[in-house]
């Protein structure tokens, strides 16, 4: 990757410590800056605002900036409609610094689509994806021009009537500061081959943006109702625990209202411990995979109360405090490159974890008169590695349209494929299959299948048996990924590693870490590249036919479009169309399958 202490020779265009700039506050001095601005292909673009909300906030300032001087427009004191043609020519490169912001911050409140956008975030962040993240512009501007930004500035502005000098300098130089970072990332995602990612990436930031603007609509009243009905399952659990036990604990205790006291506390680890050992068992922790391998029911007991706990803290009415009172929607924080794969995160709240089969996906619904389209790639991350490994016995059950995890089982097991039952041998099959591409092994998967790490290693070898070519992939992918320091997905993603050092006692455990994780990347980095491409296909086709449909979710390989009604069973055409067309960038060899539903639910 490039070098991180080489600071290249950029010759600035303007003074860093008095930045020009040029306040416009009149509509002679707008007419005057356009006429200039429109002389240049490329622009810089920043807002300032009272929120980070663009439904709850006050714009105050738009600055577009040139590489020697930076045009400030006051949008309490100026009509800004005159940047709208300007700031929305296809033509026109326009350098932001976390433009998902300035896009929402710009549309809501100015009535501004920016596009044809470079994100000098998001470039550093493919640059620089395994190593620690410093992508804010004050760390890029301190890491490529040794410029030091004062951004606490920040906070001052909406706090006084009148603008400062220091804000106006503040405001100047986050523009100013993009040309000469934009010529260091573009040199540098030439050299790694990055540009085509980039590319991507920055095409896909529109969709996204506009993801977070429309947000998604909850059925309160269904919400609560479940939140209610796992109170219930909760206390029941905790209420059977407490009997189990109480026979062991020497106490009588009861409340101001004659209810006995519980003898355990189930979220003191400590107290946990104690019980089992009062048991018979020692533990060595109270963690989800030791538990899962405990033959006891108590064990059982304690992780069913665990699930409806976890799932109480992470979706309680903790959630419904973030829909936005204006549009009585949440409007969550996507991060496009969230993981060092490639794949989405999502915050506030995150919508990614709840569970495909919770009913609470079922509260999320279209409002009236609208339906959701929701798809998502059959196996994909199976298919990504048959592309890769060119096993034949994956190729084949993948052209042959079969069941990959019910063809392993019968493989596995020596049983025809009528015969595999679900849950035991289809199971043990999928597990490894996906195991394999988090490069678990036989320990990790013995605790999966509930079987002794001997019986996990039997397993794996009549696997790789079966597949010998997936076996060599993985081993090629492995040693490639330590030998180069980096490992690459089909979209030409790359994710760097830090080499880990022989003399260093931790050594094997951190050459394991790389080897797991560059075997991984490529498949679940292909998949998310893939997500991306459909993303913006999708984005693009609906505008193209004017449907009144809008991307406004996306978890892995899941997409959630809601539409209007009438248009629904087209669009959800266009949609299967479009995320096969995504995966033919990317895919050659192996058929891809979308499932595509049309539902006034958000189900898997």
């Amino acid at each position: 990757m490039p070098d991180e202490k080489e600071k290249p020779k950029i010759k600035l265009q303007f003074e860093p410590k008095n930045p020009e700039y040029e306040l416009i506050e009149t509509d002679e001095q707008v007419e005057k800056a356009i006429k200039e601005l429109r002389k240049r292909e490329v622009l810089a673009v920043d807002t300032e605002a009272t929120a980070l909300d663009p439904y709850n906030t006050t714009l105050l300032l738009i600055q577009v900036g040139i590489p020697e001087k930076a045009y400030i427009f006051n949008h309490q004191k100026v009509d800004t409609s005159p940047l709208k043609s300007l700031l929305e020519d296809p033509k026109r490169l326009k350098l932001v610094q976390n433009g998902k912001f300035d896009y929402e911050m710009l549309k809501v409140n100015a009535d501004i689509t920016l596009n044809n956008i470079f994100d000098t975030m998001l470039a550093e962040r493919i640059l620089t994806t395994g190593f620690k993240r410093e992508n804010s512009l004050e760390a890029i501007a301190l890491k490529h021009l040794d410029i030091q930004l004062e951004k606490s500035v920040r906070y001052t502005f909406g706090k006084t009537s009148t603008l400062t000098k220091k804000q106006l300098e503040y405001s100047a130089l986050d523009v100013l500061v993009l040309f000469p970072i934009f010529k260091i990332q573009f040199r540098n995602l030439q050299k790694e081959k990055l540009v085509r990612i980039a590319q991507l990436e920055f095409r896909c930031l529109p969709v996204v943006a506009e993801m977070e603007l429309k947000g998604s609509y909850i059925n309160v009243k269904k919400w609560r109702k479940n939140l209610r009905e796992l109170r219930e399952k909760r206390d029941v659990a905790s209420a059977r625990i407490q009997e189990e036990l109480r026979p062991l604990y020497e106490t009588t205790q009861v409340d101001l209202f004659g209810n006995q006291v519980d003898v355990v506390n189930l979220n003191s680890p400590v107290q946990i411990l104690e019980a089992f050992r009062k048991v018979g068992i020692d533990l060595p922790s109270t963690g989800v995979a030791v538990l899962s391998r405990t033959d006891h029911p108590l064990a059982k007991m304690l992780l069913e109360y665990r699930s409806h706990e976890k799932l109480l803290s992470a979706f309680g009415e903790n959630l419904l405090s973030k829909i936005n009172p204006k549009t009585g929607r949440i409007h969550p924080d996507y991060m496009q490159i969230g993981a060092d794969t490639g794949r989405f995160s999502c915050s506030n709240p995150n919508l990614q974890q709840i569970p495909a089969d919770s009913a609470f996906r079922d509260c999320f619904v279209p409002p009236e008169g609208y339906k959701f389209v929701v798809s998502d790639y059959s196996q994909i991350e199976l298919r990504i590695m048959a592309e890769m490994s060119e096993d034949p016995a994956f190729m084949k059950a993948y052209k042959e349209g079969k069941d990959l995890h019910t063809l392993t089982a019968s493989q596995m097991f020596n049983i025809p494929e009528e015969k595999v039952r679900h849950d035991k041998e289809r199971f043990q099959a999928k597990s490894i299959n996906f195991g394999l591409m988090y490069g678990r092994g036989a320990n990790s998967l013995a605790t999966q299948l509930g079987v002794s790490p001997d019986e996990a290693k039997t397993l794996l070898n009549k696997y790789f048996k079966s597949y010998g070519g997936v076996k060599r992939w993985l081993d090629k992918t492995a040693k490639k990924a330590v030998r180069n320091g980096y490992s690459q997905t089909l979209g030409g993603r790359k994710r760097w590693f830090t080499s880990p050092d022989p003399s260093d006692p931790s050594y094997q455990r951190q050459l394991g870490h790389v080897e797991r994780q560059g075997k991984n990347t490529p498949i679940q980095g292909t998949s998310a590249d893939m997500v991306k491409y459909a993303l913006v296909y999708i984005y693009d086709k609906i505008k193209e036919g004017k449907y009144e449909a809008w991307p406004i979710h996306t978890v892995h390989d899941e997409v959630v479009v809601e539409v209007r009604e009438d248009q629904a069973e087209e669009v959800r055409d266009l949609v299967e169309e479009q995320m096969i067309r995504a995966a033919r960038v990317l895919l050659k060899k192996v058929p891809v399958k979308v499932d595509a539903k049309v539902g006034k639910v958000w189900e898997h």
